[in-house]
């Protein structure tokens, strides 16, 4: 058989390929080649505003990585410029986190793939407490595709060889507290109430903070006639729902933590505790609120979502809901002593924990009712004593005939002072009730004479 010549072979190379584009082109126009995200913003004239961004914040790089997987919300050159905010005037940081709050990584989401209802899609802006990332709600009801409930999606699909770009007519903000509670729909008597007493501005501001925020339900059970309380016992309830630092729910230890919330209206102007309970079957609060939705962070914290309305905890409340105590729970009980720490004068209790009481059990089980309660004033002193209020002497109980000998060691730390060879040691201080403070010790005080 003869060999073709080279520039047969070409030729024939050449009539198969034009045939094969024929081919081709019978079946439909051949799909042009397209860049990166970063590439089709740049050369699309909606988006010179978001390319300029980008570049200058350094994350067009991020943007051009063919291999990645990315869906853009951009907006447009209105959207930026309906914001109303000079760019120049912002932080590269600042810039950066607000353009990172409108990228998911990870997911190509095209629109026919967004869902009916409510989607919640975690962005690229890390901001939220311990790095957190900050989510972004899309909305579809079958004719629009919205953001967070203010950008709509005005062109869909652009494509990229690293994703999609939906064009969005409004620049999306990082949320603070305040707006994930707007935006999620359930927390509209809250907000309400926030509003009333100007604490929407506390909420909403710089700083970290938790709020532990009752839902709508939680207020319709709870029954307050929100209009016969003054706006000073609406502020302090709400306070009541809120520490002033950020406590996500996989920071709490195992068990009982006794957390402070800003409500300042404990005895001598006090800030109050709350019991939050962590275990595998969740997280509640002041044992009868459970946390629903925990985790719901925003640019200056996070929120728990709470079954329940919040109230104030006194002595007794607090020594029945805390695992810890229940020994002291179990004692009082016998003694007859709950109507005792009740009331509403302020009283500091120097609480045994289990342990304490478990080590001398022979001791209180032979102790008869009036005994046991004299061993229990003796752990009593009038006045809210906090941990900043303690100083080395004695101190007189609610047992008349006893006091506490408090003393200080080299480090500085306050302890009970038994005899040269006994002492007892506050293992947590300042469990601020409604009517007292509690601070827990590891032993018991047992009087002299008993």
């Amino acid at each position: 058989m003869r060999k073709l010549s080279l520039g047969w072979t070409v030729i024939l190379l050449l009539t198969i390929f034009s045939f094969s584009a024929c081919d081709d082109d019978e079946d439909g126009p051949i799909d042009p080649v397209i860049g990166t995200i970063t590439d089709v913003a740049s050369a699309d004239s909606r988006f010179t505003t978001l390319t300029a961004a980008l570049e200058r914040t350094g994350l067009d790089d991020f943007l051009d990585v063919s291999s990645s997987q990315l869906t853009v919300f951009a907006p447009t050159d209105d959207a930026f410029t309906d914001l109303g905010v000079d760019l120049s005037t912002l932080s590269d940081d600042a810039l950066a986190n607000i353009l990172a709050y409108h990228v998911i990584l990870g997911s190509n989401i095209v629109s026919s793939a967004i869902p009916s209802g409510r989607t919640e899609l975690l962005t690229e802006n890390k901001t939220g407490p311990g790095g957190a990332q900050l989510p972004l709600f899309v909305d579809n009801d079958g004719t629009s595709i919205t953001i967070n409930e203010s950008a709509t999606v005005v062109v869909p699909d652009v494509e990229a060889v690293n994703g999609t770009i939906h064009a969005i007519d409004k620049v999306l903000l990082p949320p603070s507290l305040l707006d994930r509670a707007r935006i999620d729909g359930r927390f509209t008597s809250l907000i309400a109430a926030l509003e009333r007493t100007g604490l929407d501005e506390t909420v909403n501001g710089e700083g970290t903070l938790t709020i532990f925020a009752p839902t709508d339900d939680a207020f319709t059970e709870a029954n307050i006639d929100l209009e016969s309380v003054t706006d000073e016992e609406l502020s302090d309830l709400l306070l009541y729902h809120v520490l002033g630092t950020s406590v996500p729910a996989g920071d709490l230890a195992d068990g009982d933590n006794f957390v402070t919330s800003l409500s300042a209206s404990g005895p001598g102007g006090s800030a109050l505790s709350l019991l939050v309970n962590s275990s595998t079957g969740g997280v509640s609060v002041n044992t009868d609120a459970n946390v629903l939705v925990p985790n719901v962070f925003g640019t200056n914290g996070v929120i728990h979502a709470v079954s329940k309305v919040l109230t104030p905890q006194t002595i007794v409340d607090f020594t029945v809901k805390a695992e810890g105590v229940s020994e002291l729970e179990s004692a009082l009980i016998a003694a007859d002593l709950v109507g005792a720490l009740s009331g509403t004068d302020p009283l500091t209790v120097f609480g045994p924990v289990n342990s304490a009481f478990e080590a001398i059990s022979d001791v209180v089980d032979s102790l008869t009712v009036e005994q046991l309660a004299k061993v229990l004033t003796y752990h009593v002193v009038t006045g809210n004593v906090r941990s900043t209020d303690l100083a080395a002497g004695t101190v007189p109980t609610l047992n008349p005939d006893d006091v506490i000998d408090i003393r200080v060691d080299g480090d500085g730390n306050f302890f009970i002072f038994i005899d040269d060879d006994t002492s007892v040691n506050f293992d947590l201080t300042d469990i601020q009730a409604s009517n007292g403070v509690i601070h827990l010790i590891n032993g018991v005080l047992v009087p002299e004479g008993l």
